[in-house]
């Protein structure tokens, strides 16, 4: 029978290092399961999704964060305050942060934003509670960015902090028609112009509209900052008639369109800011 080999000292001496070094980095605790407190909310709402221990002058709390709070229509979220100690049970009140989560002169789309999804205490009181999928809207165009609050140890919304830039749409646009006897019927053109301006944000800060019409003649029909909001333009737009013409000048038109439907003051070197359609 071969002999059993012999542990060695180096090794064993080596390990017992290991666990002490593994040792001093663990910090334990006991779980006190006979006097647990259970929290209870929706769970469509992901209630529970985070989870903070929490304290101010009104005592201790549990804040729990609910992503989806205001579903199935939208799920803006929201963050409960639940309190501990009481000697009580007591219900979880929802603190309705995201109707006080706001930036100022910006178009928001606080549907489906999630609020509650980051929930983190602040060392020097109160907390910082997020929606990661908060957006605003310049024009037609969503930008996602996320929002959070800093909130008071009193509950109260201190502050709204999100990357939001300013909207800058600013763009001339002339719109060429063909109105000579070539085109038919006149009701598809006006119902192609219709669905365009429909979609544009018209404004003295954003787009600026004008038509141009041309068959054997060239007419404006309307030029650039005549008309300072969309629902202007589209009424305009309703009248306006076929000119007809046995010709087709559509290089004249177009030409007119560049030369003089520009804003006026606005330099020849500058036109390039401009589009034709």
């Amino acid at each position: 029978m071969a002999p059993r080999p012999r542990a060695r000292p180096g090794v064993a001496v080596a390990c017992c290092w290991l666990l002490t070094v593994v040792l001093r980095c663990c910090v334990s605790f006991n779980v006190d399961v006979k006097n647990s407190m259970t929290f209870s909310g929706p769970v469509e709402d992901m209630f529970g999704y985070t989870v903070q221990q929490y304290e101010n002058e009104e005592g201790k709390w549990v804040l729990i964060g609910s992503p989806l709070v205001g579903q199935p229509k939208n799920r803006t979220g929201d963050v409960y305050k639940c309190p501990v100690g009481r000697g009580e049970s007591l219900p979880c009140v929802k603190l309705d942060l995201p109707v006080n989560t706001s930036i100022p002169n910006v178009t928001e789309v606080k549907e489906n934003m999630t609020f509650g999804s980051t929930l983190v205490t602040n060392p020097n009181g109160g907390f910082l509670a997020c929606g990661p999928l908060y957006a605003y809207r310049c024009g037609h165009l969503h930008y996602t960015t996320g929002i959070c609050s800093d909130v008071s140890p009193t509950f109260q919304v201190v502050n709204s902090i999100a990357p939001v830039q300013e909207c800058s749409t600013q763009l001339d646009i002339v719109i060429v028609l063909d109105g000579s006897n070539s085109i038919y019927p006149w009701d598809s053109v006006t119902a192609f112009l219709n669905d365009l301006l429909e979609r544009m944000d018209i404004g003295p800060k954003q787009t600026q509209v004008g038509i141009v019409q041309y068959g054997e003649n060239v007419t404006h029909e309307f030029n650039l900052n005549k008309y300072s909001s969309t629902e202007e333009v589209l009424v305009a737009a309703k009248k306006i008639v076929q000119r007809g013409g046995r010709q087709t000048m559509t290089a004249l038109g177009i030409d007119t369109a560049r030369r003089h439907s520009r804003k006026p003051g606005v330099p020849e070197e500058e036109l390039k800011k401009s589009w034709l359609l």
